[in-house]
């Protein structure tokens, strides 16, 4: 991609990319379950099952940790939040959202219509009005880390 104007520079250096990922909390409580996991095996079946049921435990949380992780990118005047994507002409407004603002509308404010990816283990997080007549989802409710840089991003 080849940068010829100071709008193409400006678009590029606006870019916002954030990954969520399992802090290491999640990661010592998982792998402590997969460790019970193997050890009720060993006492059951022996040796050779409980090599079996650790590959296949560590297997399978790695492939949920992939899963689970959340992102989020603001480029060229499109935002992509998991496999979701819009562009920046179809959104409203951008409200970055404290701990209890989320807390409430993750919770008693949520509208079943909204478009949610959140994450438990982030606080903090940003609503991003629509502005698309032939979408039925009034918002996008996200978990972010950085709420501020990406209004930021979005409004300029």
């Amino acid at each position: 991609m080849q940068l010829t104007t100071a709008k193409d520079l400006a678009k590029y250096s606006l870019a916002v990319k954030e990954t969520l990922k399992w802090p290491l909390w999640i990661w010592f409580l998982i792998l402590s379950l997969d460790i019970s996991i193997a050890l009720a095996v060993w006492a059951a079946l022996g040796e050779i099952a409980v090599w079996i049921a650790l590959i296949l435990t560590l297997a399978l949380t790695g492939f949920f940790y992939q899963f689970t992780k959340l992102r989020i990118e603001f480029v060229n005047e499109k935002l992509k939040v998991g496999r979701a994507q819009i562009e920046k002409k179809y959104l409203a407004g951008v409200e970055p959202l404290n701990e209890e603002q989320m807390r409430h509308l993750r919770g008693p404010g949520i509208n079943p219509a909204a478009f949610l990816a959140l994450r438990f283990w982030v606080k903090g997080g940003i609503k991003i009005t629509l502005n698309d007549q032939r979408d039925p989802t009034p918002y996008w409710l996200v978990s972010t880390k950085n709420p501020e840089k990406l209004k930021t991003a979005i409004e300029d």
